[in-house]
């Protein structure tokens, strides 16, 4: 059951100025927007910025261990001729994923479009090769699934290159020499929208010491296997080269950031809680934490404890935004009244829609405003139960 609920515009722009919140104006709260989604700092969290760490796996060299680690405001990651993956025909030493907290990580969904940014330092005792050399991966997670994208060092008619190319197809999205980029710091930047079959695209721009060597794009391209999209980063290569190339050696990395795109073109809508961190009132039991319900995943939910009014579920959107939505897909524990709020600062908040005849199911409530926080509080349940969310979805068209 779906149900469109609004909020009366002229009530919601006085409540909005009393709280110092502002509903969007104009083409500049729909402009195209980047939000920062992901910044680790090495000191701060080492290697918990990531999700998952593949360090010598197969526990082939445990005397070079860590082979990933933290080098001042870098990430090093270490390769050994003696190294062997989990498939002893191939080396592995990396990182996944954009961890935000111990408990949560970033989702890059189909339909979203992500830009990442860092820095790197490839030595030249690490060579381009006859066969796979990856130092940058966008993955399904899970065992033994395929690529979509990489970013390789890679010997073209003898000459050492790096490029990166989309794998369904094959299509090369850009290539320039390795050589002159090697042993000293260059920057990256990289974008994909997550797209099946030709919905998808993706942008490579390489630059060394401020000049642009490579900006490359291709569209209509496929990005997307199923479930979602994770970025790698490290030393992924095969031992079948025949040039002579595979040394003792390394890579670094610093300044590594993931954007999410929030706006685009002006009216453009886009989902912005997925993946950020959440927060609630209560957890009814392990399995039932707020992230839950923000992870983009129907199979999982926020539960809050049973038997007590009011309870909320908030999440942080990382920087306020202009809200046009919300979705709430409830499980059987639903609410029949609870309120939309918005804050700037999670303390001081301001309704943004009620809702006083709930009946389950999933609510599409309409919202005006700008906040960077937005909850859901709930004043009366259903049941006897508490309240219970399989998915909590804020959208919005622009950034304040």
């Amino acid at each position: 059951m779906k149900r469109r609920r609004t909020f009366p515009v002229v009530l919601a722009a006085f409540v909005l100025a009393v709280l110092g919140l502002a509903l969007p104006s104009g083409p500049a709260a729909a402009a195209p927007t980047w939000t920062l989604r992901w910044a680790p700092d090495p000191a701060a969290v080492g290697l918990g910025g990531f999700e998952t760490v593949e360090d010598d796996r197969a526990d082939s060299h445990p005397g070079g261990a860590p082979h990933i680690k933290v080098a001042g405001d870098a990430y090093r990651f270490d390769m050994h001729m003696v190294d062997r993956d989990t498939s002893t025909d191939r080396q592995r030493q990396e990182v996944t994923g954009n961890r935000t907290s111990p408990s949560e990580y970033l989702q890059w969904r189909l339909g979203e479009t992500w830009r990442v940014t860092y820095s790197m330092y490839i030595p030249s005792s690490l060579m381009a090769t006859t066969s796979f050399t990856h130092i940058m991966q966008t993955k399904q997670p899970g065992t033994g699934t395929s690529p979509i994208t990489v970013t390789s060092l890679r010997r073209v008619n003898g000459v050492q290159t790096i490029e990166h190319k989309v794998i369904e197809g094959d299509v090369l999205v850009g290539r320039t020499n390795l050589e002159p980029l090697q042993n000293k710091w260059i920057d990256i930047e990289y974008e994909i929208r997550i797209g099946d079959g030709t919905d998808g695209s993706v942008r490579w721009v390489v630059k060394s010491g401020g000049t642009t060597v490579v900006d490359a794009t291709k569209t209509g391209v496929d990005t997307f296997l199923a479930d979602r999209v994770r970025p790698k980063w490290g030393i992924y290569r095969s031992l079948g080269d025949t040039s002579g190339s595979l040394r003792d050696t390394y890579l670094l990395l610093r300044d590594l950031r993931a954007y999410q795109l929030t706006a685009g073109t002006p009216g453009t809508e886009a989902l912005l809680s997925q993946g950020r961190p959440a927060s609630a009132s209560s957890t009814e039991a392990a399995g039932y934490e707020p992230g839950k319900a923000v992870d983009g995943q129907t199979g999982t939910r926020w539960a809050s404890a049973e038997g007590v009014d009011p309870q909320w579920l908030r999440v942080d959107l990382g920087a306020p935004v202009a809200l046009s939505r919300v979705r709430l897909d409830w499980e059987a524990a639903y609410a029949t009244a609870y309120r939309i709020q918005g804050s700037t600062d999670g303390t001081t908040w301001t309704d943004l829609a009620s809702v006083t005849a709930g009946d389950g199911g999933t609510d599409e409530v309409t919202v005006n405003g700008t906040a960077r926080y937005v909850r859901v509080y709930g004043t009366r349940r259903a049941t006897a139960y508490g309240y219970s969310l399989w998915e909590f979805k804020v959208y919005g068209t622009g950034a304040a």
